[in-house]
């Protein structure tokens, strides 16, 4: 690999073991670890979203950046509607069962990233007229990112309100 951009996407989405980023914070799959159903389908009010709902939504979208960089067409996500996926009843088995699915879509998309042809990276994205192949990877780091970062919130939220129970 001979662009800087590509080792550090792979190295933001794929941390070598015990190596922490820089922000101090987990993977987007890290930070799943002892989060159980119930905690996985709270939400602290109306609007935002589930943990679980998190979970399939960035599952979907390290699935759609991976089509995109490795030029397949359009699929079907496993789960519908494909962005925002409905949660399934609350079970030990559809809770693993998801955070598979973001396990494998994760691999997949560090595979692709990994066998990416550097020199193609400041090339357009198909069908696109505003994303070049580095866009797709550096929003995909920051999505992740992002979500993460309400993750982490949502259990902590979810550990306070059980204390002060």
């Amino acid at each position: 690999m001979s662009d800087l951009r590509l080792t550090e996407v792979l190295h933001l989405l794929d941390p070598p073991p015990g190596k922490r980023l820089w922000y101090g914070g987990a993977t987007v799959t890290g930070c799943l670890r002892g989060v159980k159903p119930a905690q996985a389908t709270w939400r602290p009010g109306k609007r935002p979203h589930s943990i679980w709902e998190l979970t399939l939504h960035t599952a979907y979208w390290k699935y759609a950046v991976r089509r995109n960089l490795e030029g397949e067409q359009r699929g079907q996500f496993p789960r519908s509607p494909s962005n925002w996926p409905v949660v399934p009843s609350p079970t030990d088995r559809h809770w693993r069962a998801d955070r598979a699915l973001l396990r494998s879509e994760h691999a997949l998309l560090i595979a692709a990233v990994r066998g990416f042809n550097p020199r193609r990276l400041d090339d357009a994205v198909p069908h696109s007229t505003q994303y070049r192949f580095v866009d797709l990877m550096l929003g995909i780091v920051s999505h992740d990112l992002y979500h993460v970062g309400q993750i982490q919130i949502l259990k902590r939220l979810y550990r306070s309100r059980s204390e002060a129970s």
